[in-house]
């Protein structure tokens, strides 16, 4: 007679309470990190206590530790946060019928303007090479490295098409994203001021952008760039 096999348990699903708990929780993360992102951008990083994220959102600091561990916690949940986003944002470049050659064109246009339109958000996330060692191990940032691998892919299929001569993809690569990081740092952190005039910039950022590429991709360049929050000039010199 054979032994009779035990059935694995079934696994337990969240009841309606804990669901809304967790809600509740993730709703509270996202405002203490929000808090923290505007003191980190106006007064450091290395400035900002946990006393003080905790006074901005109304909470004691020994309750804002059963949210995050410390600063730097919070930190990589933005990180986190802006490059999910980032790739929400550059993933049009992907869809429909574009040849390589546009998609990579298309990238950089979509990398702009999320740029612009999130500025302090895309200032944090490249402003500090504190998380580096934490990044490097935690397979949550993989968000970030899909974003790279998006532009890397995209420019071997446009070699692979003869639409950007063969050579090296890791040097082509970092040259496409660093034309456009360079353009957007320079506008968010307000290195334009005395160099072009507020009513010009939104041409420039285009036409700038445009000759980057042009020499390679000359038909490529369609849609206007308008760098809406950074032409505010809301950054310091």
């Amino acid at each position: 007679m054979s032994a009779r096999r035990s059935r694995s348990p079934k696994p337990q699903l969240p009841s309606a309470r804990e669901l809304r708990h967790e809600h509740a929780r993730d709703a509270t993360r996202a405002r203490i990190a929000q808090a923290a992102l505007q003191l980190f951008l106006d007064e450091g990083f290395e400035r900002v206590s946990m006393r003080a994220i905790a006074n901005a959102v109304g909470y004691s600091p020994g309750a804002l530790y059963a949210y995050f561990r410390d600063k730097d916690e919070i930190l990589y949940a933005l990180h986190v946060e802006g490059f999910a986003r980032l790739r929400g944002s550059i993933s049009e470049a992907t869809s429909g019928r574009l040849t390589p050659g546009e998609r990579l064109y298309r990238l950089g246009e979509l990398y702009l303007r999320f740029a612009f339109e999130n500025p302090r958000l895309y200032e944090l996330m490249f402003i500090t090479k504190r998380l580096g060692d934490r990044i490097r191990m935690d397979e949550k940032w993989r968000v970030g490295l899909d974003n790279y691998d998006r532009v890397r892919s995209t420019v071997r299929e446009c070699m692979d098409a003869g639409v950007l001569p063969r050579g090296d993809v890791e040097a082509a690569t970092f040259a496409y994203w660093g034309i456009a990081h360079g353009i957007a740092t320079a506008v968010i952190r307000g290195r334009t001021h005395s160099l072009i005039p507020d009513e010009d910039l939104p041409r420039v950022v285009r036409d700038a952008y445009r000759f980057a590429l042009g020499a390679l991709l000359p038909t490529h360049a369609r849609t206007p760039l308008r760098p809406r929050n950074a032409a505010r000039r809301t950054r310091r010199s």
